[in-house]
C-alpha cells in the first residue's frame, strides 16, 4: 500500500476517532449539564424524568418519561402537572446560539402529553407574565412545535370541579418566532400557519350550562367543528328550584359548523379581533323552556345592536348562514306540564355584516329569514340595524302566510287563557323602532275570526267576555274597498327587562288589535 495512502487512512481514522470520542464526551457533558439544570430548574417548577438521550452531532435532545410540576408561589401546591411519553428537541443550531445570539431549533415535539391544570381565578397573572418575560434572554426561532395525542383537564381550585377537558389533541404550529422585544405584547410570538384537532371536548360555560364538541379541526384555511351542543345541566324542574329569578332552560345542538377565510389577532397591541368571510351552521336545533312561575328577572336587556357594539373585542363576519334550523320555545305559566309552545322549522337565514368594526352609517347588519311557523305557515323576515348607531334604530319586516288560528291555541290557551278560531290568510307588517319606542304598520286578510275567552283554569268558555270582545272584532277582512284590513300602533314602549322578541310581540299585538277592532282603513 502506498505510504501516502496509509498515512491518510491513519490520519482519517484518528480524526474520526477524535470526533466520535469528542461527540461521546460532549454527549456526557451536555447530559450532565441538562440533569443539573433540570434538577435545579426553579423553586416553583420541578422536573422528573426516566432518562435523557443526547446527540450532540445533530443537536438533538430527548427527555424520556418526563413529569413537570408547576407549584404556586404562595400555596406551594401543584397548579400544573404535565406527564409525557417524550419531550424531544431536534436540530439545535450551535452556530446561531453562540454567534447570532438566538436559539434556533428545527422542531420541538410533545409526545402524548397529559396536562392537568388547577385554575385559580384569584391568582394575579402579572407575576407569571413577568417571570415569562425574564426567562427569555435571546430571540427564539422554532421550525415547528408539535403536540401528539395529548389530553387536557382543567379543574377549579375552589371546588375541584371540572372546567375543561379535551382528548386526542394533535397540533402543529410552524415557523414560530419569539422576539425579546415583543414579550410585553398580548401575543408575544408570531407563526406562519397551524393545524389543531381534538375530540370529545367539554367546557363549563357557567354555573348552569355546559358546552360539548365531538370533533374539531382548526387550520389557517378553515375551522370545522362537528356535533356541537350547549345544554343546561339540570332538568327543567331542578333548574326552577335552583334559580331565584327567571332563567331559560335550553338545549342547543348543531350538526356541524364551518368557518371559512378567517383571521384573528391583536390590533394595535390592545384589542383582540376575529373576522371571517363566511360561517355556516348546519342543522342547528334550539329548544328553549321558560318557567314563568319563577320571579321575573328585571335586569336590563340590550337590543342585539347594543350587545354587539359593547363586545370587548372586534368581530367582523361578512356572512353567516343558518341551514335547516329549528327553534322550539315552550313556556310554563300554570301547573299544566305541557305549557305553551311556539315552533319554527326549516329555518334558513342569511346574516350580512355581523360586525362591530364599521363606522356609523357606513354599513348595516341585515338578516333575512325564511321558515315554517307552527308546522305549515310560511314566514319571511327582513331585519336590519346599524350596530354603531347609539339609538339602536331598526326595521323589522315580516310576511306571514296562511295560519290556522287553532295552531296558536297550544300557546294561547295555557299562557293567555284565550282560544282563537278562524284563518289568517295573509299578514304583512313593518316595525320601525329603537331602544325606547316603536311603531307598527300592519295589514292582514282573514276569514271567520272568533276570540274565545276562557274561564280560570282554561277549560270552559267565558260566554259573557267572549261575546263582548267579539262585538268589537270584525269577523273577516273583506269589505267594499279592499280585502285587507290595516292596523297601526305608535309610541309602543319597550319593556327593557324583557327580550327583543317580547318587543316584537308588543308591536304585533297592537297592530292586530287595531286592525280587527278599528275601521281597517289605511292611514
Amino acid at each position: 500500500m502506498d505510504n501516502r495512502l496509509k498515512k491518510g487512512l491513519v490520519i482519517g481514522s484518528l480524526v474520526l476517532l477524535i470526533l466520535v470520542i469528542g461527540a461521546l464526551v460532549a454527549n456526557v457533558i451536555i447530559k450532565n449539564r441538562l440533569k443539573e439544570g433540570l434538577n435545579n430548574f426553579s423553586e416553583t417548577i420541578k422536573v422528573e424524568y426516566q432518562d435523557i438521550h443526547v446527540n450532540s452531532l445533530n443537536g438533538s435532545v430527548g427527555l424520556i418519561g418526563p413529569k413537570i410540576s408547576v407549584l404556586g408561589k404562595t400555596t406551594n401546591k401543584i397548579n400544573v402537572q404535565i406527564r409525557l411519553k417524550e419531550l424531544s428537541i431536534n436540530d439545535f443550531s450551535y452556530w446561531d446560539y453562540f454567534f447570532n445570539d438566538k436559539i434556533n431549533v428545527k422542531s420541538i415535539s410533545f409526545d402524548q402529553p397529559q396536562i392537568i391544570y388547577h385554575h385559580n381565578s384569584l391568582v394575579n397573572l402579572k407575576s407569571s407574565q413577568d417571570s415569562f418575560e425574564g426567562s427569555f434572554k435571546k430571540d427564539v426561532e422554532i421550525g415547528a412545535i408539535k403536540i401528539i395525542n395529548g389530553h387536557l383537564s382543567v379543574f377549579d381550585v375552589a371546588n375541584d370541579s371540572l372546567l375543561l377537558k379535551s382528548e386526542e389533541i394533535n397540533a402543529r404550529v410552524n415557523a414560530v418566532v419569539i422576539k425579546k422585544s415583543n414579550l410585553k405584547d398580548k401575543i408575544p410570538f408570531a407563526f406562519q400557519d397551524y393545524h389543531l384537532t381534538y375530540n370529545n371536548m367539554f367546557y363549563k360555560l357557567n354555573d348552569y350550562e355546559n358546552l360539548f364538541v365531538s370533533q374539531a379541526n382548526f387550520n389557517a384555511d378553515f375551522y370545522k367543528i362537528k356535533n356541537v351542543s350547549i345544554k343546561t345541566k339540570y332538568s327543567k324542574e331542578a333548574l326552577s328550584k335552583k334559580i331565584a329569578v327567571e332563567r331559560d332552560h335550553f338545549d342547543l345542538t348543531i350538526d356541524s359548523l364551518l368557518v371559512n377565510n378567517h383571521d384573528f389577532g391583536v390590533k394595535n397591541d390592545s384589542a383582540f379581533y376575529f373576522k371571517s368571510d363566511q360561517i355556516n351552521f348546519y342543522q342547528p336545533k334550539l329548544i328553549i323552556h321558560r318557567d314563568k312561575l319563577v320571579v321575573d328577572n328585571l335586569n336590563y336587556r340590550s337590543l342585539y345592536s347594543k350587545t354587539l357594539r359593547n363586545f370587548n373585542f372586534g368581530i367582523a363576519l361578512s356572512k353567516v348562514y343558518l341551514n335547516n334550523a329549528t327553534v322550539v320555545y315552550t313556556e310554563k305559566v300554570n301547573d299544566d306540564p305541557k305549557g305553551g309552545r311556539l315552533e319554527f322549522s326549516n329555518l334558513n337565514a342569511e346574516i350580512n355584516n355581523l360586525s362591530n368594526t364599521y363606522k356609523k352609517n357606513e354599513t348595516k347588519t341585515t338578516i333575512h329569514i325564511d321558515a315554517i311557523f307552527m308546522k305549515n305557515t310560511p314566514l319571511n323576515v327582513q331585519w336590519d340595524f346599524d350596530v354603531m348607531d347609539n339609538s339602536d334604530e331598526f326595521i323589522f319586516k315580516a310576511d306571514i302566510g296562511a295560519l290556522d288560528a287553532n295552531h296558536m291555541n297550544q300557546f294561547m290557551e295555557p299562557n293567555l287563557n284565550l282560544r282563537l278560531n278562524g284563518i289568517i290568510n295573509k299578514n304583512y307588517f313593518t316595525i320601525n323602532g329603537n331602544d325606547l319606542t316603536s311603531r307598527i304598520d300592519l295589514k292582514l286578510q282573514y276569514d271567520n275570526f272568533d276570540i274565545v275567552i276562557l274561564k280560570k283554569g282554561g277549560k270552559e268558555k267565558n260566554k259573557l267576555l267572549s261575546g263582548l270582545i267579539n262585538l268589537f272584532v270584525s269577523k273577516d277582512s273583506k269589505n267594499k274597498s279592499s280585502e285587507f284590513r290595516h292596523g297601526h300602533g305608535t309610541n309602543i314602549e319597550r319593556d327593557k327587562t324583557k327580550s327583543v322578541f317580547n318587543y316584537l310581540w308588543l308591536n304585533i299585538k297592537a297592530g292586530l288589535l287595531n286592525a280587527m277592532t278599528g275601521d281597517g282603513e289605511q292611514n
